[in-house]
């Protein structure tokens, strides 16, 4: 019985330490779950915003040539920054064929850089990346009517996942907040 009541208020002390010192390091950590709300805000209302986007994409190189109709739309968007996710719908069709429809998810912390880049540039080093044509031929261009702009997310293992627009400063501003969030959710900010 003794031995219980010399632990109860060394229990009491470091139960009081704990929580003061929780109170010391709140600030800081508030401060970093404001940022992150706020720019969680930021990317749901401007994605939400963006709607159905119809463009034409000119293709050349060895495979294929002409213009291809395009429609994306991503929707239902919900950026969460107590779980450091985007999910969303995800709407794609080509010449008036459905492609892709589903529901996706992205975890900010897993994310590796962040690029807003114009969607002829992304196309065009993607080309690059793949390597030659099967008869050699590296000839490929892309244009895009109206042309486009990108946020792209570099993920380990797979290509990433990006969100388009047709307003450059609208990808900007989307660009900087997901960069920010994704380094406020312990992921990494490096060019590509």
């Amino acid at each position: 019985m003794k031995g219980c009541r010399r632990i109860a208020p060394i229990l009491a002390l470091a139960i009081t330490s704990s929580l003061w010192a929780q109170q010391i390091a709140a600030p800081a950590h508030s401060q970093d779950a404001q940022k992150l709300a706020a720019e969680m805000q930021i990317i749901q209302r401007e994605l939400n915003s963006v709607g159905k986007l119809n463009f034409a994409v000119a293709v050349s190189n060895a495979d294929e040539k002409g213009t291809s109709q395009m429609s994306e739309q991503v929707s239902n968007v919900t950026a969460d920054s107590a779980t450091c996710s985007i999910r969303y719908h995800w709407w794609e069709s080509i010449a008036g064929n459905m492609v892709d429809d589903e529901d996706k998810s992205i975890k900010l912390h897993d994310v590796l850089g962040v690029s807003t880049i114009s969607a002829e540039e992304s196309w065009k080093k993607e080309a690059q990346k793949e390597g030659a044509t099967p008869d050699e031929l590296r000839v490929y261009y892309e244009k895009f009517d109206p042309p486009m702009f990108i946020v792209a997310m570099r993920m380990a293992g797979d290509d990433g996942e990006a969100f388009s627009f047709v307003d450059e400063k609208q990808a900007d501003r989307v660009g900087q907040a997901v960069a920010q969030a994704v380094l406020l959710c312990g992921g990494k900010n490096q060019r590509f």
